[in-house]
């Protein structure tokens, strides 16, 4: 528990400063810029303006965790010598790095949530969403991006120490033929059967999930009469397992490749 808290401490001392720059970009993204359209221009909502710009920001949440989750590592690389010879194992030191980003990433996400909500009180416009159905989304949408920001570090970490491992053969080019590789692995990952496995995999534990309010009532709109795909009617225990085991294989083996190969 004491290695845990120092790791803690030290990710606390190599991030606070972009944790306060990023609370405060959220701040003036989703409170002060639909003040300013709606001062500058009638009729601007701001409610709806903020969530839009909500929306956008949970899009690009996962490449704010892997940025600071990439600029944790690589500050720490410029010293390898003293980052790596410790007694904590390889599985705590970039696991607290992992999660560290993770966490970050929520509580900015959960501030944002808390920042719709004030709004929401403030500037109240129940025909187009209620507060209850504000609240169902925050529930879905930071339920799912804390497991996909945990997933995506995860492999982001293993071509990571691809980078690291191909780094001394081919130099400035190992940033080009990392990203190669990655985006390689993308295509292949969508067009070839990974995806069909998952789906042809014997199920079990199937649990039904209601259509979320705030779709099914976009939903009666001709023009959202899709919406209800974004949410899929059944979740099955099998998946989660298997993108579980999926998960730690990847982070085990990233890992353990990362020490023996590039630890000093």
């Amino acid at each position: 528990m004491k290695q845990l808290k120092g790791l803690l401490k030290k990710e606390w001392m190599l991030i606070r400063f972009w944790l306060v720059v990023l609370f405060i970009l959220n701040t003036l993204g989703i409170i002060g810029i639909p003040l300013l359209l709606n001062t500058l221009i009638d009729n601007v909502p701001i409610f709806k303006t903020a969530l839009i710009l909500a929306t956008i920001w949970l899009f690009f949440s996962h490449f704010i965790a892997i940025i600071l989750f990439i600029t944790s590592l690589q500050l720490d690389m410029k010293r390898p010598d003293i980052w790596l010879h410790t007694e904590s194992s390889i599985f705590k030191l970039i696991g607290t790095k992992l999660a560290f980003a993770t966490i970050i990433t929520s509580l900015s996400f959960l501030w944002i949530e808390l920042l719709l909500v004030i709004l929401q009180v403030v500037n109240a416009d129940p025909e187009f969403m209620t507060f209850g159905q504000l609240l169902e989304m925050e529930v879905y949408a930071f339920g799912g991006i804390f497991f996909a920001i945990i997933l995506y570090l995860i492999i982001v970490l293993f071509f990571w120490v691809i980078y690291h491992l191909i780094r001394p053969y081919v130099k400035g080019f190992s940033v080009i033929i990392t990203f190669f590789l990655f985006i390689v692995s993308s295509i292949i990952w969508s067009t070839n059967s990974s995806l069909e496995f998952i789906k042809n995999f014997p199920r079990f534990g199937g649990i039904n999930i209601p259509v979320p309010g705030f779709i099914e009532k976009f939903s009666m709109n001709e023009s959202y009469s899709d919406l209800t795909f974004l949410i899929e009617p059944t979740i099955y225990v099998s998946d989660i397992v298997i993108i579980t085991a999926f998960a730690i294989i990847l982070f085990w083996s990233s890992a353990l490749w990362f020490e023996k190969k590039v630890r000093i």
